[in-house]
């Protein structure tokens, strides 16, 4: 015998019409509450449709057999999981005899509604339900939502003289979809009176357009409204004339399948739009698919969007021959997508292969669709990208500058670092010419009048490089342009007035027309101010050591500790069953409470899994620069916090670590990866003074040895992250620019300097310095009999003498590093011999006023100790450090 559910099911399904369910609980002799709750159960599982209005109606479930190839919902993601039940609805409202159902769709914001109400359309001209020329009209109401009469007027149309304004009769969107569909999105911004109207056409298939009290239009229009608000902000009595109601569910309800396609089909899809190949990290995925939007579906969009534009831009910029996306690409909250890793269902394993760290996504045809917004608009991003990079490259920029900072420079947030040391006393002939130098005397005795302010030697020399530059660039028809004139206009008002009659002074002397840009220029020199500053050491780099379980981070730390006999570095324990965004959030809150003493970075040391990802966060989120090493053991943690207790910068510990991690997983020494030499060569706005410089040292340095590159000066934390990045793939031997830039060991030359003869020698010296190691062995075969291959003694030699300095932060006289490396080779051989009676004069007094130099030479010849089963007595080393002290650079 059929249940009664069933009884009910076998009913609708031999009846074409809707029925309340006091009408069902009649036919069938039924309680009216039990067959309410049936009937309901029953929609819920997806057998019947339900019908919303006053009162709720119910029917069948209506199969389309005469549809052969229906694509309006087969292509639309979750259509066979999430949105299965809502497209059934869909399609119950288009089919309905004669002319389908009103529908209204609900559904927070980046649900998908406009698609939605698209893809129903679609259905309809595939059901035949409407013919192909039917139209279509999408209107948003909020466009108008200040304006109610604009609004009604919009949708019924107006009548000529009914505003002022209203010269002639306009046909609204209820007639220019007469035969089609009507989408009226956030339709909870009609007006009252709009609202009315509306269920008046529904009610009568007929309306008045605004100002017209007599004749009534009548046009056959299947409505579909969409909002974010629910229902309760409309009319009652309109929302009773809106019989269906789908509802889409938030992101938070789709499946983690769901999640994979719509993160993999947009970047098909630019891939396709693009005609390239996108490449992205497997963390870039998996951050993805694991992020909380709020914006559901459509903050995904963006944020793809945003991630593939800025591979775009570095795509464009530095003519890669694909688009690569990266973790540290992602904006701070989908990176937080990392966190819930430890979390993720099962089949993310399924769905992304873990053994693979890129995927790439070929310009193939689109299978699957995210939206039908127009090609050229989807497009409008890349354009723009391009059409900046063209003008900004027919500028005449050098190639080495870095085009993606000029497109995202921050304009004040560096510029006061400009011209911060530029020191002289009288402006250099060779770079400043005669009138350059007499003029800016001139508009200084101005500014200083004018402003009642004093400024230095250093102040008037920058002002003049910049001088010069701005003139050569506006005669060659070059410009380049101030993106936040208009704020400095408001906020230095005082100053762009005297800069404005600065300009009429350079125009006239030098006949030319300074753009309002350059002004903007000129109005910031008037505001820095160049006070002398001491010098401020730096904090040390902190060190932070991660590690899964309840003390494996701590014992590790600890045993560092114990042997450097310090208190250096932090141990965060993270147990089995923490959620790993606690972990993150406690080192987050560690870091904030301590902020301002993270000046020169973190180092994070972890074991595995998600700790790896906290770097790019903190970096993101904190703005401290933040290096992460992984699979670190006791010896990495103890190298990293002795050379961060010692000072050591960020990158030189990160890039030491690493080498030593590399050393120990392949238990060999590598001499053989040397990495080409490179000058970075950095002003302002990236040319001008920095061509002037970039041509001086071109003339006096062979390029085909060392590369020199261009780059804009950014804020200093900025700067330091893009050395960082340039260090990676070069051995950097000096800096040289307008600001004075002291990072990691590296030679600093300003502007002044490189034009001086002695300084500009002193940098040919710095890049040729190389120890000729073939000659050197030559001149020891023979010489050297006890110590094997003296080919790999000298190369070990160079490469521990280059660390010394290094770690040291000291750059030797030219040839000396060669005579340390002979005198070590030969005292090699004669420990190996056993011939070794030297004794340093009154070294325990040397030994304690050189404590860290020492510390440094000792540690450095364990390596040379181990390789020949020697040991070098602390006399010798002591030799070593005075060697090395009384031959620096000053």
């Amino acid at each position: 015998m059929a249940s009664r559910k069933e009884t009910i099911l076998q009913f609708l399904a031999e009846n074409e019409a809707a029925f309340t369910a006091a009408e069902i609980a009649e036919q069938l002799d039924l309680d009216r509450a039990n067959a309410s709750r049936y009937l309901n159960e029953l929609y819920k599982s997806g057998e019947i449709n339900k019908i919303n209005g006053r009162p709720v109606r119910y029917q069948k479930l209506i199969v389309m057999e005469s549809i052969i190839e229906e694509e309006a919902f087969s292509k639309l993601i979750g259509s066979d999981a999430s949105l299965k039940m809502m497209i059934q609805q869909a399609k119950a409202a288009i089919l309905y005899p004669p002319n389908g159902l009103h529908t209204m769709i609900l559904g927070k914001t980046g649900t998908g509604k406009s698609l939605f109400a698209e893809c129903m359309y679609k259905f309809a001209v595939e059901s035949n339900t409407l013919n192909d020329e039917a139209p279509f009209i999408s209107f948003n109401c909020a466009d108008y939502a200040q304006n109610p009469q604009l609004l009604y007027g919009h949708i019924f149309g107006v009548k000529k003289g009914s505003f002022t304004g209203a010269t002639e009769d306009r046909d609204g969107l209820l007639k220019k979809a007469n035969g089609g569909i009507l989408f009226l999105d956030e339709i909870h911004r009609l007006p009252p009176e709009g609202q009315e109207a509306l269920f008046t056409f529904i009610d009568k298939g007929e309306f008045r357009p605004l100002g017209e009290s007599g004749t009534v239009t009548q046009v056959s229009v299947q409505i579909i409204g969409a909002t974010t608000e629910g229902t309760e902000s409309l009319l009652s009595t309109f929302k009773r004339r809106i019989p269906m109601t789908i509802t889409l569910p938030p992101l938070s309800e789709r499946t983690i399948e769901e999640r994979y396609d719509l993160v993999t089909t947009f970047l098909q899809q630019e891939a396709y739009r693009l005609g390239q190949k996108i490449v992205v990290e497997r963390e870039v995925l998996s951050a993805f698919m694991l992020y909380q939007p709020e914006g559901n579906i459509g903050q995904i969009q963006r944020d793809l969007k945003l991630v593939c534009a800025k591979a775009f831009l570095h795509y464009r910029t530095q003519n890669h021959d694909h688009l690569q996306i990266s973790q540290k690409d992602l904006p701070l909250q989908v990176q937080k997508g990392l966190l819930f890793i430890k979390e993720a269902p099962e089949s993310m394993e399924r769905l992304i292969d873990m053994k693979k760290s890129n995927f790439s996504f070929l310009p193939a045809s689109q299978e699957r669709i995210l939206s039908e917004t127009d090609p050229a608009a989807d497009m409008r991003v890349y354009t723009a990208i391009d059409q900046k990079v063209n003008e900004i490259s027919q500028g005449e920029v050098p190639d080495n500058i870095e085009l993606e900072t000029l497109l995202q420079s921050d304009m004040e947030e560096y510029f006061r670092e400009y011209v911060e040391k530029l020191s002289m006393t009288d402006i250099h002939q060779e770079i400043i010419p005669q009138e350059i130098s007499r003029l800016t005397d001139k508009l200084y005795d101005v500014i200083e009048e004018r402003l009642s302010r004093k400024y230095d030697g250093k102040a008037r020399f920058a002002f003049a490089l910049h001088l010069q530059s701005m003139i050569e660039r506006v005669k060659e028809h070059r410009n380049i342009v101030h993106p936040d004139l208009n704020d400095v206009r408001k906020r230095y008002s005082k100053e762009f007035q005297v800069a404005i009659e600065l300009s009429g002074i350079i125009e006239e002397e030098f006949n030319i027309e300074l753009p309002f840009d350059e002004i903007g220029f000129i109005t910031m020199f008037l505001t820095i101010e160049l006070g002398e500053t001491p010098n401020q050491k730096e904090h040390m780099v902190e060190v932070f050591v991660l590690m899964h379980g309840n003390s494996t981070a701590t014992s590790m730390l600890e045993t560092a500790q114990e042997l450097l006999d310090m208190k250096y570095g932090y141990a965060l324990n993270m147990p089995l069953t923490m959620e790993v965004q606690k972990m993150y959030e406690q080192l987050r809150k560690l870091v904030l409470e301590n902020q301002a003493q993270y000046t020169s970075g973190i180092l994070l040391l972890t074991d595995m899994g998600s700790l790896t990802s906290f770097g790019n966060m903190i970096y993101e989120e904190t703005g401290i620069r933040t290096k992460a090493l992984s699979m670190v053991s006791t010896p990495i943690v103890l190298e990293a916090v002795r050379m961060a207790s010692i000072g050591r910068s960020l990158e030189d510990i990160y890039q030491t670590c690493q080498s030593n991690f590399e050393n120990m997983t392949r238990q060999m020494i590598q001499t053989d990866d040397k990495k080409p030499q490179a000058i970075l060569v950095t002003c302002f706005t990236g040319e001008g003074v920095a061509a002037h410089i970039y041509n001086r040292i071109k003339l006096n340095i062979n390029e085909n040895k060392v590369k020199i590159i261009q780059l804009q000066f950014l804020h200093r934390e900025a700067f330091k992250k893009k050395i960082d990045d340039l260090m990676e793939e070069y051995e950097i031997k000096a800096i040289v620019g307008t600001v004075e830039f002291n990072y990691q060991n590296i030679p600093f030359f300003s502007a002044y300097d490189i034009f001086e003869n002695e300084k500009l020698n002193l940098l040919r010296r710095i890049v040729d310095e190389e120890v000729p190691v073939e000659q050197i062995v030559s001149s020891l075969e023979g010489q050297l009999v006890h110590v094997g291959s003296v080919q790999k003694l000298i190369l070990l030699l160079q490469k521990m003498v280059h660390e010394i300095q290094s770690q040291m932060q000291t750059i030797l006289e030219p040839g000396v590093d060669i005579g340390i490396i002979l005198h070590l080779a030969f005292l090699v051989e004669r420990l190996k011999t056993g011939n070794f009676d030297r004794h340093f004069p009154e070294r325990e007094a040397y030994q304690k006023q050189h404590r860290l130099e020492m510390d440094i030479v000792k540690t450095a010849m364990l390596k040379l100790e181990k390789e020949y089963r020697i040991h070098i007595p602390t006399d010798e080393i002591a030799f070593v450090v005075q060697m090395l002290v009384n031959n620096q650079m000053n």
